[in-house]
């Protein structure tokens, strides 16, 4: 099978409650399809 890789980033976020409720459902959603986390971080860093 091939593989993908995805990288996501986000320069600033409005509206960090909407991130969480994504990210609680697209943890599943990523490990039903087969995929895995090689680095999850959810740290905001600011002034980069």
């Amino acid at each position: 099978m091939a593989k993908a890789y995805m990288v996501v980033t986000y320069r600033s976020l409005s509206n960090t409650d909407a991130l969480a409720a994504y990210a609680k459902i697209a943890g599943p959603a990523i490990q039903a399809g087969g995929g895995k986390f090689l680095v999850r971080d959810m740290r905001i860093v600011e002034g980069i």
